[in-house]
């Protein structure tokens, strides 16, 4: 960062992202999506080495082993929200059209990811809040209605964003760019791009700190079920979906 000038500038909250330029032209866009996709074809590769290493650790029961096991997982999540904040800033429409999760991964989305209240499932499913003290299931439970609280408010913003959309202004501002054929977006246009750039941002953010919240709220050894158990959900959808679509190399149907 570099050091304040007299005049201070807003910061972004933690996890937070800043909104990026304008929607590129066609041909730069389709190099993004393409990069994005190259990116979470790795990424996923590494998650399973992430689930394998922790299977094989969580019988031991090992703190000193498990925690940075954990760290690895919360890690792994972040570098994808912050690649995609990457992708976000360059092309706000590449972003909000995941085409690199296949379409079983896609039935899943809420505000463009996974819905944040879906990690107290795997909480549950995988005992992680069994020996925790009354103290921490208080503290499990605030941050769940929490999480409900902040998700609503994201879909009333999106609401908002959808509606501006079928605005006067915004369907003057469409048919004026469509006549013009020149690729500029008007400033009407731009500015919803703009909103949701940022409300991708927060429902990003939501989702990484519900992550980091349980994380922090559980033991070692619970935090490794609850992280194995959310990471393992997520590659059997990945592998359900890649069977299911021929487009990504599987059969079609059942």
């Amino acid at each position: 960062m570099p050091p304040q000038q007299q005049q201070s500038q807003p910061q972004p909250q933690p996890h937070e992202r800043r909104p990026g330029p304008p929607h590129p032209p066609a041909a730069a866009a389709m190099a993004y999506s393409d990069d994005m996709a190259a990116f979470y074809d790795a990424w996923v590769g590494r998650e399973e080495q992430i689930v394998a290493d922790l299977t094989a650790a969580l019988p031991a029961r090992r703190r000193d082993v498990l925690a940075p096991l954990v760290g690895a997982a919360v890690d792994h999540v972040a570098a994808y929200y912050e690649h995609k904040s990457r992708l976000a800033d360059r092309d706000i429409v590449a972003a909000l059209d995941p085409r690199w999760l296949n379409p079983l991964e896609r039935t899943f989305l809420w505000a463009w990811g996974w819905k944040p209240a879906l990690v107290f499932r795997f909480v549950d499913s995988a005992g992680a809040g069994d020996g925790v003290g009354s103290a921490e299931r208080r503290a499990l439970e605030d941050l769940r209605a929490a999480t409900a609280a902040a998700e609503r408010e994201v879909d009333r913003e999106v609401a908002a964003v959808q509606e501006s959309l079928a605005g006067p202004r915004v369907l003057a501002a469409l048919r004026r760019q469509a006549a013009a054929r020149n690729g500029e977006a008007d400033e009407a246009v731009a500015a919803v791009g703009r909103s949701l750039r940022v409300l991708l941002g927060a429902a990003d953010a939501l989702r990484e700190r519900t992550v980091r919240g349980v994380v922090e709220l559980l033991g070692p050894e619970q935090a490794g079920a609850f992280v194995a158990a959310m990471l393992r959900f997520h590659l059997s959808v990945r592998r359900a979906g890649n069977d299911w679509s021929p487009g990504h190399g599987g059969r079609r149907g059942l």
